[in-house]
């Protein structure tokens, strides 16, 4: 971990704000080994984020970063780990009255006409307990208007002290939380760049997972709009990560798909096109240990139950469908709130070459097998034609 803040600490330069990092408690249930490595992850995801702080190990699980950066709580809360950003002022805490009187000074406005709690933390030597400073700091904030509500306030007083100084949170934000990103190895997602396959990405890089991004071409205008939102959602949350875009153009397999393969079972012959694609493509990639995909399961007829675990065993490579449980509804709205729906809902569907026909929606295994052998040298060409490049280098009209 980043090194320990211990005793006395010189007030912040004025200008600059004083964050801390409250880290995900999930981090702290491992061993000391492994929250050793994830904080040394988690610290330089932080300095990618925000290049150039400072960053400290406070008591409790905490990171203190000083910044002079407008966007650092923005940014600070989208670094996966940080379950919440604290807004702090420092104070003295040589003198309980004098700490106290500084505590009503600031929070006196905030609690006036409102229900509040006053919660000390406190480590060191003191002539004085936290009890006595949450009566001495509440005694002052019930002058200033408050009303003491120990079990729900609607105003919680956060103040830790430290021997002779004392953090006061004057703003929570809540973060993203998860661990660290890429603590948890590496994986290709297939992307579309619909609803689904975002929200997929999104919650299993929260998870530590690195991504690279894979997207399947199909001459439906969809791969520049696709690289945008990736690379967006890579801007916003995967700091500290250095993904690929690779666009693989398999316009030309779908008039062969039509020719070779009968209609009911088009739709997941393309899949298994793109499956066995993203297997050999993966394998080409270092460290990549399985796919990721946005299937949810029972959501259309390629996604049952049947037809998933078919094109499972086409491939060796694991694939994690981390939307596999949710409905449409709760995958809108974790779009919504990781900031990629309103660019995803303008995006236009894979092109159907089931051309009105019922889609299979028990394909046997040993029938899709078939059919995918059928189709091995439209993979080889799916594989050899793939285009790589930095998402960060990323421009539009680059994957028309």
């Amino acid at each position: 971990m980043v090194p320990c803040i211990v005793g006395h600490e010189p007030p912040s330069t004025p200008g600059i704000a004083m964050l801390v990092a409250a880290l995900d408690p999930e981090l702290y249930l491992k061993s000391q080994r492994t929250q050793r490595r994830m904080g040394r992850v988690l610290a330089s995801n932080i300095g990618h984020a925000l290049p150039g702080v400072g960053i400290k190990r406070l008591a409790g699980h905490r990171l203190l970063i000083e910044t002079d950066r407008s966007d650092a709580i923005e940014r600070l809360s989208t670094v996966f780990g940080v379950a919440a950003v604290e807004v702090v002022e420092r104070l003295d805490a040589t003198d309980l009255d004098r700490l106290a009187d500084a505590i009503a000074h600031r929070m006196g406005p905030e609690v006036a006409g409102h229900t509040f709690a006053v919660r000390p933390r406190r480590i060191g030597t003191h002539s004085w307990n936290s009890q006595d400073l949450a009566i001495a700091a509440g005694a002052r904030l019930v002058a200033a208007g408050g009303r003491v509500d120990l079990t729900h306030p609607e105003i919680t007083v956060v103040v830790r002290v430290v021997e002779r100084t004392a953090d006061l949170t004057v703003e929570r934000i809540p973060g993203e939380g998860g661990l660290p990103l890429g603590t948890q190895g590496r994986a290709l997602a297939m992307f579309s760049g619909g609803i689904d396959s975002p929200v997929a990405a999104h919650m299993v890089a929260r998870r530590g997972v690195s991504l690279d991004f894979l997207h399947f071409s199909l001459g439906c205008g969809q791969a520049d709009h696709a690289a945008a939102i990736a690379h967006d959602l890579t801007a916003r949350y995967g700091h500290g990560s250095g993904p690929l875009w690779i666009i693989s153009d398999i316009e030309a397999a779908v008039p062969e798909i039509t020719t070779r393969v009968d209609p009911r079972m088009r739709q997941m012959a393309l899949k298994a096109l793109m499956y066995r694609a993203a297997e050999r493509i993966a394998d080409d990639l270092p460290e990549t240990q399985a796919l990721v995909n946005g299937e949810s399961l029972g959501q259309v007829s390629t996604q049952t139950l049947d037809n998933l675990a078919s094109l499972d065993r086409l491939v060796r490579i694991p694939v994690l469908r981390p939307l596999v449980g949710l409905d449409k509804l709760e995958i809108r709205r974790r779009a919504e709130a990781i900031g990629t729906y309103e660019a995803s809902a303008r995006s236009r569907e894979l092109c159907d070459i089931s051309q009105g026909a019922k889609v299979s929606v028990a394909t046997r295994p040993d029938k899709l097998m078939d059919v995918s052998d059928v189709l091995d040298d439209l993979v080889d060409q799916a594989v050899t034609t793939a285009k790589h490049q930095r998402l960060r280098d990323w421009m539009p009209g680059s994957s028309a």
